[in-house]
């Protein structure tokens, strides 16, 4: 996934939830940003920051931020680009399901019982499936975690997955880890440890757990490798005094 109209500057701060502050070329501009996550490793005061311009005079903002370089990587921070990344790859059969045969027919934001589904579809030998999709941009090191903070609707798609597996779909929960350089991924059970139960039980129930870092730029997010996933794994966050 490539963006257009990308500019470098340095972020200056975080002013509220969906707004930082950019230094553009000596211009201060607000830039809208499209992430709800804590993100306080990444938002650091002098960092690079990649934006989109984007020509539209009924926002506030004319920026978006996409990602911001943290210790030589670029870490993407668009919360819609996962989608965007296992839509390509699902319809270009680069992301290959475990046990579903190629190719696939891909349906976007698909409603089942009590829930949207980031994707369902169908193999090529009729079997229907479902991939949820979640971002991951919390990480220390090469080990990645998810959650940077405490969602209850990953939860009840967790859930929800569960139980399509139970009645014959074929189930994924699908993590992209929005940097480069990842070896493993978990999750961050002191930061919410229902997840962690969820998806044990998901586990043992069918579902499968797919994770992959991402190869990423000022401008680009695209699939990168495999990684295993152990949600038990012990993760702790990166000590910002050190940064």
């Amino acid at each position: 996934m490539y963006y257009q109209n990308v500019s470098v500057g340095q972020l200056i701060k975080r002013v509220s939830r969906f707004t930082v502050e950019i230094d553009l070329n000596g211009t201060v501009e607000p830039v809208h940003m499209n992430n709800t996550g804590r993100n306080k490793e990444i938002l650091i005061p002098g960092s690079l920051a990649s934006v989109r311009y984007v020509d539209n005079p009924n926002r506030k903002t004319h920026y978006d931020l996409l990602a911001v370089q943290r210790q030589d990587r670029w870490i993407n921070i668009d919360s819609l680009a996962p989608n965007h990344v296992a839509k390509e790859c699902l319809e270009a059969g680069t992301l290959k399901l475990p046990g579903l045969a190629l190719p696939y027919a891909v349906h976007p934001e698909s409603t089942w019982r009590d829930s949207r589904l980031d994707f369902a579809g169908k193999a090529a030998d009729g079997q229907s499936w479902f991939v949820e999709t979640k971002g991951v941009t919390l990480a220390n090191g090469t080990l990645a975690a998810f959650p940077d903070a405490p969602t209850t609707r990953a939860v009840k798609h967790v859930h929800t997955l569960t139980m399509a597996q139970a009645e014959g779909y074929q189930a994924f929960l699908l993590f992209i880890v929005q940097l480069p350089d990842i070896r493993q991924m978990t999750i961050y059970r002191d930061r919410f440890p229902e997840l962690v139960t969820a998806i044990t039980t998901a586990k043992q129930n069918g579902v499968r757990v797919l994770a992959y870092d991402t190869m990423t730029g000022p401008d680009q997010i695209t699939l990168g490798n495999e990684i295993p996933f152990d949600e038990h794994l012990p993760f702790s966050e990166i000590n910002l005094n050190s940064l």
